[in-house]
């Protein structure tokens, strides 16, 4: 195995912590044990005296681990010496190494290799934004939006007004709008846009923000490509 932590010519971006060894234990129950003895064992400064990377150590708080490394080589040697441990303590776990996609924003297997040229960046890109876009319509909640600050109130009045028109799903408070978007892509689409249409002064920003604290109530209006 090589170490494979550096950043691929597609443009898809990693750090040192690319690499997740999840430890499922069999009993959620001995989660304590395991921690302590990880814990105790010292698995961190064990990788980083044979590799010379980190490997950072944490939970869900429930029957899982995660190992956190620079490279698959680290993550191996993590899995290793955390089987070898708990095994002493008579405690079983299931073991799976995973590679962080940075265009997928997700953990893959391990095996699976980031992209690797233009063509491959934007497949991935293009998955993302799907699956964004039906996280957001099956919610019913916007996970990204447009939020617009205008110099006075006439002029909130008078974009929300052609932003509906044109429809957009907008919310107006006082001299506030906030527009919702279904995913990176549209979110930037839309800020272009409104910026063209917003009047000086208008202070135009966009944020995630997902499903647990919604803002916008998310309406799906007739020709408004939402």
């Amino acid at each position: 195995m090589t170490d494979e932590s550096t950043g691929t010519g597609g443009g898809a971006e990693t750090d040192d912590n690319d690499y997740r060894v999840t430890v499922r234990l069999h009993e959620p129950a001995h989660a304590g044990r395991a921690t302590a003895a990880l814990s105790a064992h010292g698995v961190e400064r064990e990788v980083q005296e044979r590799l010379g990377g980190r490997v950072m150590v944490g939970t869900d708080g429930g029957d899982e681990l995660f190992l956190y490394t620079h490279s698959r080589d680290a993550a191996a040697t993590a899995q290793q010496s955390v089987g070898d441990l708990l095994a002493s303590h008579s405690l079983q776990a299931d073991y799976s190494v995973q590679r962080w996609h940075p265009i997928a924003e997700e953990w893959e297997s391990a095996d699976i290799g980031l992209p690797d040229t233009p063509a491959e960046v934007q497949a991935e890109h293009k998955e993302l934004d799907a699956e964004e876009t039906k996280e957001s319509l099956t919610g019913g909640v916007a996970l990204f939006e447009v939020r617009v600050q205008l110099p006075s109130h006439h002029d909130s009045v008078a974009l929300a007004a052609r932003l509906k028109g044109e429809g957009y799903s907008v919310v107006r408070r006082w001299r506030f709008l906030v527009v919702g978007a279904n995913n990176e892509d549209q979110v930037a689409e839309f800020a272009t846009k409104i910026k063209q249409e917003a009047p000086a002064g208008s202070v135009i920003t966009t944020e995630e923000v997902g499903p647990a604290r919604p803002y916008t109530v998310f309406e799906i209006a007739a020709g408004s490509g939402l």
